[in-house]
């Protein structure tokens, strides 16, 4: 199974922990592994409180769509696929629960997309890099993401983001992209958990409307472009430049 779920009951609701086992080496996912993804935080979602997205790979939290997989594709289903991680993106800010996601490793590509979704983004010192790569294999980087994560970095960031730049956790922290460094795993779910806990203390009807709210906002923004990004992704999924880079990576890998 790609994904794990465990429960805890807290002194101020229940808590669940997503955990991602995707494709090896580097914690990639599938569309259908996508799908299944966005359908599970939404169910569990339902069921708890708070949510924790975090990764059984020590090395990657996620790097996304998995490049082998799309070069076996058709280019009508590739198409199809970037198609849906775009569009996943405001299908993420829609999970009506607060959840964080805990980095241990890389998050990038579609692994910042997860991250940049999530209430709060939690990362292991040294472990890795978060950013939106998708540029450096021939994908135009959705405006819809620019949606998501201008709101959390400091503006005169938000260019270099688009262009690909790659950050260390205390360059991401520095620039508001994730919100705390834990130097070790233990400390990095304790963090997640105090923060859940103090959510969860909140009245809930006001946090939960306040939280609505707010991210409704962002929705809306997403919503305006993501057609038009859909269009230019999944153009660009279907060109032979885009299947070059995916050769180019495969022989790397």
């Amino acid at each position: 199974m790609p994904f794990k779920i465990e429960t805890e009951d807290r002194k101020f609701g229940k808590i669940a922990t997503v955990t991602m086992e995707g494709i090896a080496p580097n914690n990639t996912l599938n569309r259908e592994m996508l799908m299944e993804f966005f359908s599970l935080m939404k169910d569990t979602a339902g069921k708890a409180d708070g949510i924790i997205v975090t990764s059984a790979n020590e090395k990657f939290f996620s790097n996304g769509l998995d490049g082998a997989t799309l070069l076996g594709l058709g280019r009508e289903e590739r198409k199809t696929t970037v198609e849906e991680m775009i569009r996943i993106y405001g299908k993420l800010f829609s999970i009506d629960k607060p959840w964080i996601a805990e980095i241990a490793g890389h998050a990038m590509a579609g692994g910042a997309v997860i991250a940049t979704a999530a209430d709060n983004r939690f990362m292991l010192a040294g472990s890795g890099r978060i950013g939106f790569s998708e540029m450096m294999v021939g994908m135009p980087l959705p405006a819809a993401y620019v949606m998501g994560f201008k709101n959390l970095v400091q503006p005169k960031y938000v260019r270099d983001i688009l262009y690909g730049a790659a950050y260390k956790p205390e360059e991401a922290l520095e620039i508001g992209l994730i919100d705390e460094i834990a130097p070790d795993a233990e400390s990095l779910r304790k963090m997640s958990l105090k923060k859940l806990d103090f959510l969860l203390r909140l009245n809930r009807k006001a946090f939960l409307m306040t939280r609505s709210l707010y991210r409704n906002a962002i929705i809306a923004d997403i919503a305006r472009v993501e057609d038009a990004d859909a269009e230019a992704g999944g153009s660009a999924a279907m060109s032979d430049e885009f299947t070059a880079i995916l050769e180019n990576i495969a022989k790397r890998n």
